[in-house]
């Protein structure tokens, strides 16, 4: 997992300390946690030139949580999203046929296997026999 890294976060008394104020203070073997997830996370004075940062400790949490975090890369929550997405797609139920039984309302006669008529050459006024009321134009409209 990528995650960004994080130059804000909470010292042991729960107050916000910036990355840059943590290494001012030499503080490099304290205890700070991410403001956004909770993870412990280590200080890293970095080398000159290149600005102090947090680095978040991947296993002082549960992993759903630490993918509520801020300071996960988007590009990987994206895929997580897109994973969760398939899964709900691919489990919808695989067995569910379509239907076998149809009703033409142009010509009022009930057929079964493939939606085609063969008295009016067509499936294009055919339904199901559920929808065939509720389909079927009254005979008092009809005229």
């Amino acid at each position: 997992m990528r995650i960004l890294k994080c130059y804000l976060a909470n010292n042991t008394r729960n107050q916000f300390v910036n990355a840059k104020e943590a290494a001012k203070a030499g503080h490099d073997a304290g205890y700070w946690t991410c403001a956004s997830c909770g993870c412990e996370l280590l200080l890293h004075v970095g080398k000159p030139g290149d600005a102090p940062w947090f680095e978040h400790i991947l296993h002082s949490i549960p992993h759903q949580r630490l993918m509520k975090c801020a300071w996960v890369d988007p590009e990987e929550k994206a895929r997580a999203r897109e994973k969760k997405l398939r899964q709900v797609v691919y489990s919808v139920d695989k067995n569910v046929r379509p239907p076998q039984e149809w009703h033409c309302v142009l010509c009022d006669t009930a057929y079964q296997g493939n939606k085609y008529c063969r008295i009016c050459k067509s499936g294009f006024y055919s339904t199901e026999p559920i929808l065939r009321d509720i389909l079927t134009m009254p005979v008092s409209l009809a005229k």
